[in-house]
């Protein structure tokens, strides 16, 4: 979405909160950050140009990311209804339906999440190796994207993370 891109390289400005969000740029395309520049823009935007065999790689990241459960999703809307929610001042004494809403729509949206994710199918190509992930139906799989290319930017940055300390040479001293 390249127009999102162009609205978030520039300034933007909150008339409601009159609040003013420093324009970002892009930090992994050159080409993509050329596009608009504004002098102090914050390099917080990680362009993905989607390919069957990115698509693929992310698929198999996030299945070994939930493997090794190195995400911590929200417990059921049904429990937080029961052991969280009513333990919260701001949401028992709301006035409004809306009010409690904006409480319990985490644990809803990730209901759908799991609901959406565990709905696809994955198919594996055989000519590529490759895999591609079809919904059912009128399933979605937005979440799941949302999800997936935030946990594999995660896992992008741990490795980056991982890879610059490798730069350091440790020894074992033994008395």
């Amino acid at each position: 979405m390249i127009a999102v891109y162009d609205i978030l390289a520039r300034p933007l400005y909150d008339e409601e909160r009159r609040i003013e969000y420093p324009a970002l740029t892009c930090m992994n395309d050159d080409n993509i950050a050329n596009r608009i520049r504004v002098e102090g823009a914050e390099p917080r935007i990680f362009a993905i140009n989607a390919s069957q065999k990115l698509n693929s790689d992310i698929a198999i990241d996030f299945r070994r990311v939930l493997a090794e459960k190195r995400i911590d999703f929200l417990i059921p809307f049904e429990q937080a209804q029961e052991e969280i929610l009513p333990n919260m001042k701001e949401y028992v004494s709301s006035e409004d339906a809306d009010g409690q809403f904006f409480y319990e729509i985490p644990f809803l949206e990730t209901q759908a999440l799991l609901s959406e994710t565990t709905s696809l199918v994955y198919e594996k190509k055989p000519e590529t190796g490759v895999i591609v992930i079809h919904e059912q139906g009128s399933n979605r799989k937005d979440r799941y994207t949302s999800v997936s290319y935030g946990s594999y930017m995660a896992s992008l940055l741990e490795r980056d993370l991982v890879s610059q300390n490798d730069e350091y040479d440790y020894t074992v001293f033994v008395n």
